[in-house]
């Protein structure tokens, strides 16, 4: 009968790990949280596209993401050197967000020209300041969400402190045809001709699809 090569045995007072290496037999305690995240590294959960607001939550061990659509709609912005907000009309657009263990979560946030009815919809820029070409945020002294919010499946919050602070001129060019070297002066020409929809012409491709920045495809 065939000898198992690890044994684990709950004590008391901790965990042992106990491993055969042919007829040598070694033990030394482990740490139960380092076994639960090495067993709940090989679960995956993955819901798919969903039908709501909220796209996509995948769970692999304790890595997660929540994939959250924002409809076209009219916005308040604050502006760096502004006390009033601008009234600008946005694009629909993506929020991806990332956690794993405590660390401190990454984040995405992309155009879309149309709701995703699969993870191949093209991305585009996002019509914002402090946004990297990477769609990675710029968030520099921002308020972060609660840790309640973090555990949520939901990105109203994350949403709310994104859009409800104040943009400078950090990462502002590339995110417009007709202003590719400020986009801030983009949102303040929609703003003025009481623009009700953000012209989609205007987007600049990612070049890349939903499914590429998830990592599903090269």
């Amino acid at each position: 009968m065939e000898q198992p090569s690890l044994i684990l045995s709950f004590y008391s007072f901790g965990v042992m790990l106990h491993k055969r290496d042919g007829d040598k037999v070694s033990e030394h305690p482990v740490d139960p949280a380092q076994v639960a995240l090495a067993l709940s590294a090989k679960v995956r959960f993955d819901t798919g596209l969903l039908s709501d607001n909220t796209l996509l939550v995948r769970q692999e061990g304790v890595k997660k993401i929540v994939v959250e659509y924002r409809p076209p709609q009219k916005t308040g912005l604050y502006l760096d050197g502004s006390e009033t907000a601008l009234r600008v009309p946005l694009p629909g657009l993506l929020l991806i967000r990332v956690t794993a263990e405590d660390k401190n979560p990454q984040y995405g946030v992309y155009a879309v020209k149309k709701r995703p009815v699969t993870l191949n919809e093209p991305l585009f820029h996002a019509p914002l300041p402090n946004v990297f070409s990477s769609g990675n945020i710029c968030w520099g002294t921002v308020q972060r969400v609660t840790d309640t919010a973090l555990q949520s499946t939901t990105l109203a919050e994350d949403w709310a402190v994104l859009l409800g602070s104040r943009f400078n001129d950090h990462g502002v060019g590339g995110k417009s045809k007709s202003h590719a070297s400020d986009i801030r002066q983009m949102l303040i020409a929609l703003e003025k001709r009481k623009a009700r929809a953000y012209p989609k012409s205007d987007l600049l491709s990612v070049k890349k699809t939903l499914a590429q920045v998830l990592g599903d495809e090269k």
